[in-house]
């Protein structure tokens, strides 16, 4: 049960870890969007940064929201709902990398 999905930041070779959310889904994608769009040209454009940032920004406190990070997707728990996706912080896009069940 969930709505399950997994994220990372890139830019060019460079990736932070990887972010899983038991119940965000698709919606964590226009947060990021949106995080991005508000944030960067303050953010220092390293994916990690992003990544400690976002998470700040997203949860707003200290608190068990259902977020995990793991170092990379195949150490990661299984995002079954959405799969995959990267955004990418020179650019604002995301794409997917591995598909979810309900795909």
């Amino acid at each position: 049960m969930g709505d399950r999905i997994c994220l990372t930041f890139v830019n060019g070779e460079r990736r932070s870890p990887v972010l899983y959310s038991h119940w965000d889904g698709r919606d964590l994608l226009d947060r990021a969007r949106e995080f991005w769009e508000t944030y960067r040209t303050l953010v220092r454009d390293d994916p990690a940064n992003w990544m400690v940032n976002f998470i700040a920004w997203l949860t707003g406190t200290v608190a068990d929201g259902g977020y995990y990070l793991y170092p990379d997707e195949e150490r990661s728990c299984s995002p079954d709902d959405n799969g995959f996706w990267e955004f990418d912080t020179s650019t604002g896009e995301c794409r997917q990398t591995k598909k979810g069940d309900y795909e």
